[in-house]
């Protein structure tokens, strides 16, 4: 089964596309091919994902349109395994974003049906065992799009402040609301992607968090290492085997496998 999952916060700043880098590093480490989807408008996955590689003309939004295939709007991500080294392929596809997402009016009118069994179809020939999509802060035809044609799961990356407890309700009635086009929608959980342990706010919101079941018991910390890993378009996992922002997107993706398989 290729697992799809797309991570979702009804604001920004909160680690989805920083989360979605590492996992996917995370996974490429572990030999899973992964296709990443990015549908925010911002473009900062594809634009960390394809730093070392000449970006796809078209994007996921002429995809959606019928007017270009999947792998004219995919292209491999390229790392480096270490500092210097030269960029290398280890797995990770990343489907193009485009400015043009935001308009609401020309996504609603795409042939769903057409658009899911194309993007099926690509899934399933180039093999991938995953497929991460990054999802915009608030946009309801991409809400319903990535919700009806492409994943199955959905987890929510929290920033540690009071702002992401007070928008936790308005993330679970979107995610009801999906359930009416997927009824099979499952939510991973919640997590904290930016937590100082040392930081009297954040050990509150962690408090709180923990009094809902979908909490995930794997705090991020904010830590340097992984601010530079994406500057430099190099996920985590492929360096600093002794990070311990490292060892927290191991166990967060064991965590998603497990509720996932369960």
């Amino acid at each position: 089964m290729v697992k799809k999952v797309a991570f979702i916060n009804g604001k920004g700043g909160c680690g989805k596309t920083t989360s979605i880098f590492h996992v996917a590093g995370v996974l490429a480490v572990d030999g899973e091919k992964v296709l990443v989807i990015d549908l925010d408008k911002q473009r900062n996955t594809t634009d960390t994902l394809l730093m070392n590689t000449d970006k796809p003309e078209k994007s996921v939004f002429d995809f959606m349109k019928g007017t270009a295939d999947a792998d004219e709007v995919t292209k491999k991500s390229l790392f480096q395994s270490r500092a210097n080294a030269t960029p290398k392929y280890y797995g990770i596809d990343c489907m193009a974003a485009s400015i043009e997402l935001e308009n609401e009016e020309t996504l609603r009118n795409i042939d769903y049906s057409d658009f899911q069994d194309k993007l099926n179809e690509f899934i399933q020939t180039q093999g991938y065992a995953w497929v991460l999509v990054d999802m915009p802060p608030s946009n309801k035809a991409l809400n319903y799009i990535c919700f009806s044609c492409i994943v199955d799961f959905v987890i929510v990356p929290f920033s540690s402040d009071i702002y992401s407890i007070s928008g936790y309700g308005d993330i679970m009635e979107t995610i009801d609301d999906a359930r009416a086009v997927n009824p099979s929608l499952n939510i991973l959980g919640v997590y904290l992607a930016r937590y100082m342990k040392n930081c009297a706010v954040d050990r509150f919101i962690k408090e709180q968090l923990e009094e809902f079941d979908t909490f995930i018991p794997v705090q991020i910390p904010l830590c340097a290492d992984v601010r530079e890993a994406v500057m430099f378009g190099r996920p985590i996992s492929f360096y600093k085997s002794k990070s311990e922002s490292r060892k927290a997107y191991e166990r967060l993706t064991k965590e998603m496998i497990k509720r996932i398989e369960m």
